[in-house]
């Protein structure tokens, strides 16, 4: 994640997380992947894939907590591998319950071209006290 550059669209900061639910379960933020010479990294299956993994971010967001989480289960469905600088990764929390958080992960390119959808489960960990 260190070498990732996000920036959030829809969310709160680590910081701002307060307990307090969101009403819609969704959040998204830019995300950019540069190479080792820092220039923007080629849109590939495999980039994609590490981007489709961030339904644990979208649980955190939804339920206004970190919650760590193990992941059970992750596919993801390439529509197009479109050249783009900035990819939207739009998450949606389908369900926290039971310890358990299902999400869909949607990723577009700059230009609205629709590039993958990933589907994930997770198993949620309590939170020391």
């Amino acid at each position: 994640m260190t070498r990732l550059d996000m920036r959030l669209a829809k969310g709160r900061q680590w910081d701002e997380l307060d307990g307090h639910p969101a009403a819609d379960g969704r959040s998204a933020m830019w995300v950019r992947l540069p190479s080792d010479d820092g220039s923007p990294m080629a849109t590939s299956a495999a980039a994609l894939a590490i981007l489709g993994d961030y339904v644990p971010f979208g649980i955190a967001q939804s339920q206004g907590t970190w919650w760590p989480s193990n992941s059970l289960d992750n596919t993801i469905r390439i529509v197009s591998l479109a050249d783009t600088e900035w990819v939207l990764v739009d998450v949606r929390v389908e369900g926290v319950a039971n310890g358990f958080g299902h999400g869909t992960v949607y990723l577009w390119s700059e230009s609205g071209v629709p590039l993958a959808a990933a589907s994930q489960s997770a198993l949620l960990r309590r939170l020391p006290r």
